[in-house]
């Protein structure tokens, strides 16, 4: 099996583009925050002075300043969690993961954990970047700085939303070892055992009330036992079949 890469496991999970998937919750509610906030702050710079412009580009920085350190933090848990899941699913659920043609499905959940963290990654180094640029004693543009804040805070909601819904993912990772961990094998040689001990009654019913019909005695039921293991059985297992038939009917 060829060790997979990030843009190979991408292409054998085929998954959808989180990122603008309107249909989901962390990409509309995200773009629904961030047009607030985008708003709010076109609002609050168009009627600010030099002197608040000034005071919200310092806010503005500590914003990025702290938001980059909370992601690095994320990023770790990230790590952290995907090792922990994948370090619960063993090669037994693995494999009937793979008899049961799910394999996919379990690396699209962990694809998430892959592409979240990448994601976050990439955020980390776009919101230094916007740091230093905002820094940078520019004349003041309105529409560039609003346009700025609203993908970087789409971003960073989508990041945080993305991440809660991988409590989800966890939950789902733990139906999945339920659900695979179950030993069919453990139940077939129970089974298996129920059979044999059920054959062994039967038979032992049965020649018991043969005996009992044709008046038997124990040495004539054993001779003939022994004669029908000589005639019947392979010479290689015969000595082994009539030992064991002398342990079981108690006779020499």
């Amino acid at each position: 099996m060829k060790l997979l890469t990030y843009k190979s496991l991408k292409e054998k999970v085929n998954p959808p583009n989180y990122f603008i998937d309107i249909k989901k919750f962390e990409s509309y509610f995200s773009l629904i925050c961030s047009i607030l906030l985008s708003s709010l702050l076109f609002a609050i710079a168009i009627q600010s002075n030099s002197k608040d412009i000034i005071k919200l580009i310092d806010v503005t920085r500590n914003i990025l300043l702290n938001s980059t350190f909370g992601l690095l933090g994320m990023l770790g848990f990230i790590v952290s969690g995907l090792a922990i899941i994948t370090g619960t699913i063993g090669n037994k659920i693995t494999q009937k993961m793979i008899e049961a043609d799910k394999y996919n499905s379990l690396l699209s959940i962990l694809y998430s954990f892959v592409y979240i963290g990448r994601f976050i990654g990439i955020l980390i180094v776009a919101l230094i970047t916007a740091y230093f640029f905002v820094s940078i004693p520019l004349p003041f543009n309105i529409y560039l700085f609003v346009g700025l804040s609203f993908v970087l805070s789409y971003c960073l909601f989508f990041t945080v939303f993305f991440a809660v819904s991988l409590l989800v993912t966890c939950i789902n990772i733990f139906q999945l070892n339920f659900i695979y961990s179950e030993d069919k094998g453990l139940s077939n040689k129970n089974n298996e055992k129920v059979d044999i001990f059920f054959n062994d009654a039967r038979i032992d019913t049965l020649t018991s009330i043969l005996i009992d019909k044709a008046n038997l005695t124990k040495e004539e039921f054993t001779a003939e036992l022994t004669k029908n293991i000589d005639n019947d059985c392979p010479k290689e297992y015969k000595k082994m079949v009539i030992e064991k038939a002398k342990k079981y009917y108690d006779f020499e």
